[in-house]
């Protein structure tokens, strides 16, 4: 339920309960939601013209780069550029981050092995539409990260704790559950890499 939708819901109810017409703070309520949902078309299309200039804009700063090397190029066209690019980038969105503030991108991987295809902004916010699963909102999820040595043996020691009071043969099973995704990891070659059971 959005703000004005709630605001609406106790005026109806005040209404009814004091018997009084409250008309104009209706009106207010619709103003809100008007001008908020021109915000967020503003927003959507700032959105959409970032994209869409994003390789015209790469080209400019290619051709200022060369410009640059070639020794081309007056301090005062320079910063003329320099301004132009700046004017630019004060009107772009920024991207959505996740639970560790990286911002996502389409063709990014996310914690539970899917790949985002999509960063959509609605009225409500920005989410993150997966090849996998329900889109979700962009801070409740991680990058992801192939496992490390580190991040094994302590999946392994949080399992032995967790089960201190257990006979020895779990503990062997847990031994040799985590011996297996650490040979794995040596043939593989890449030490910083480990495949789930």
């Amino acid at each position: 339920m959005s703000i004005t939708d709630e605001l609406r819901f106790n005026i109806e109810g005040a209404e009814q309960l004091y018997g009084c017409e409250c008309k104009h703070l209706l009106a207010i309520a619709d103003r809100i939601d008007a001008e908020h949902e021109k915000a967020m078309s503003r927003a959507g299309q700032l959105l959409a013209d970032a994209e869409k200039d994003r390789d015209y804009n790469y080209a400019n700063w290619q051709e200022c780069k060369q410009k640059v090397l070639q020794h081309n190029i007056t301090m005062d066209e320079l910063s003329t550029e320099i301004e132009r690019l700046e004017d630019e980038l004060a009107h772009r969105i920024e991207l959505p981050k996740d639970a560790d503030n990286v911002p996502w991108n389409p063709g990014d991987g996310d914690e539970d092995g899917n790949v985002v295809i999509e960063l959509r902004l609605t009225s409500d916010g920005w989410f993150v539409i997966t090849d996998g699963e329900w889109p979700y909102r962009p801070e409740s999820k991680r990058h992801y990260h192939a496992q490390t040595v580190e991040d094994v043996l302590r999946e392994f020691a949080n399992e032995v704790y967790a089960d201190a009071d257990n006979e020895i043969r779990d503990r062997d099973f847990l031994c040799a559950k985590y011996a297996k995704r650490l040979t794995l990891a040596e043939e593989s070659s890449s030490l910083g890499t480990f495949e789930e059971d």
